[in-house]
């Protein structure tokens, strides 16, 4: 027996009476009000269905309009949120102060790969490597200085940054860390497909979060077979900001995706990264307060 019978018949045993295309409008109008606040799915297709039928079959009382929709949401439920798009996961993004990008191999517990950046002091400092054998590079706009450390010496190389990446340094887009699959979101294949990840199980590696999947195949320029590629995405359920990032390829003939590369995403206060920053290469020259003499004191 389906849930919708036994629902109906609970309502026709409350032998309630009242004007018929009253309670006919009214009921109507409750199920327009519902309908309308889902999202898509197949929830929504079940409640395309199952009202319309129901109204034809009897006019329910107006008294009983509330069970029949408290029923009909515990039945087929309605979707509590509504997917985002990339377009505004990357404008979420853009709205970032701060950040830092944290990226590993499958299977390893330590990044080969860290990206820490400041709008607000107008810094971005990547480490690539591990252990002793780590680099530094700083890009610092405002005083016009790339610092490079090599950890095995401690040696530091300031040099001044090139006019024309200037302009590039001051964007701050993600995708530059290589955090998002392409520059714009015009630039994504229109064969490419976007989808709401709704799997429990999947969802609990970072709880909190809704999970998107972006796949495309990148077409290969040499008649070869072209790689199929997935780039899976854990956004914040409220603030949209994205958690973590997982990279997947397989050949066009092969049935399941590779886990290449993940990266972890946290947003550091903008001191966070001015202490990092300091430890890392020493004081800015605008970490130092410049000395101010007291009026007539050289007198």
């Amino acid at each position: 027996m389906e849930p919708g019978d036994n629902l109906e018949r609970a309502i026709e045993q409350l032998h309630m009476r009242t004007r018929a295309e009253t309670d006919r409008r009214i009921l109507h109008d409750a199920f327009a009000a519902l309908l309308g606040s889902a999202s898509g799915g197949p929830s929504e297709i079940v409640t395309r269905r199952w009202p319309i039928t129901a109204l034809r079959r009897f006019a329910v009382p107006t008294a009983v309009a509330a069970a029949v929709i408290v029923g009909f949401v515990l039945f087929v439920g309605v979707p509590s949120h509504k997917t985002v798009s990339l377009g505004q996961i990357q404008s979420t993004l853009a709205k970032m102060d701060n950040i830092c990008i944290s990226t590993f191999r499958a299977g390893e517990g330590e990044p080969f790969r860290q990206v820490w950046a400041s709008k607000p002091l107008g810094v971005k400092l990547f480490k690539v490597g591990r252990g002793n054998q780590a680099q530094f590079t700083l890009w610092d706009v405002p005083h016009n200085a790339k610092k490079t450390k090599f950890v095995s010496s401690g040696y530091i190389q300031t040099e001044a940054i090139p006019q024309p990446m200037l302009a590039e340094l001051e964007k701050t887009e993600a995708e530059s860390y290589g955090l998002v699959p392409f520059p714009d979101v015009n630039d994504v294949p229109e064969e490419a497909q976007w989808i709401h990840l709704e799997d429990r199980e999947v969802a609990a590696v970072v709880p909190g979060t809704e999970v998107y999947d972006l796949t495309w195949t990148a077409k290969s320029t040499t008649g070869e077979l072209g790689m199929q590629k997935m780039w899976r995405l854990f956004a914040d359920v409220r603030s949209n900001m994205p958690k973590r990032v997982e990279w997947y390829a397989k050949l066009e003939t092969e049935d399941d995706y590779g886990f290449e590369l993940f990266s972890v995403v946290t947003y550091p206060t903008k001191e966070d990264i001015q202490d990092f920053v300091r430890k890392t290469f020493g004081p800015r020259p605008s970490d130092t307060p410049e000395y101010i003499s007291t009026p007539g004191a050289d007198r």
